[in-house]
This record gives C-alpha cells, structure tokens and sequence, in this order.
C-alpha cells in the first residue's frame, strides 16, 4: 500500500522540487489518458478547498463569496 508521502511524490510532483504554481498545474492537469477526463473536475475541486480555506482564515466574508458565485453565474 503507498504510503501518504508516495502519493504526493508521484500524483502531486512534490519530489520534482517544482515551484508551488507549476505543482498545482502538473496536479491539476494530470497525466495523458483517462487521468485527463478527471482535469475538470480537479480544477473545481482545487477551487472550492481554496475557498473555504480562505473563507475559514477569515479573509473572504459570505457576501463577497455570494458576489464572487453570482458573477460566475451571470
């Protein structure tokens, strides 16, 4: 069975010594064949634990978060 580390050496490019920007693209784009399809799916994914991670350190207030999805909605 992997381990946690084993995972984010080789899903997560964490032992390529990549900047943080490029190991989230890496991650998020995911590898050639049916890892692709996932792509979409990660890239909302990735987006959602941001908000709520900054929603939690208190740097985004539920109206401005109800601002951001109306735009994304309009």
């Amino acid at each position: 069975m992997a381990t946690i580390e084993d995972i984010l050496n080789t899903k997560t490019h964490k032992d390529q010594g990549l900047d943080v920007s490029r190991r989230f693209f890496y991650t998020l784009l995911g590898e050639e064949g049916e890892d692709r399809k996932l792509q979409a799916h990660r890239n909302s994914k990735a987006i959602a634990v941001l908000f709520k991670t900054l929603r939690e350190a208190g740097w985004l207030t539920d109206p401005l978060i109800d601002e951001m999805l109306l735009e994304v909605v309009s």
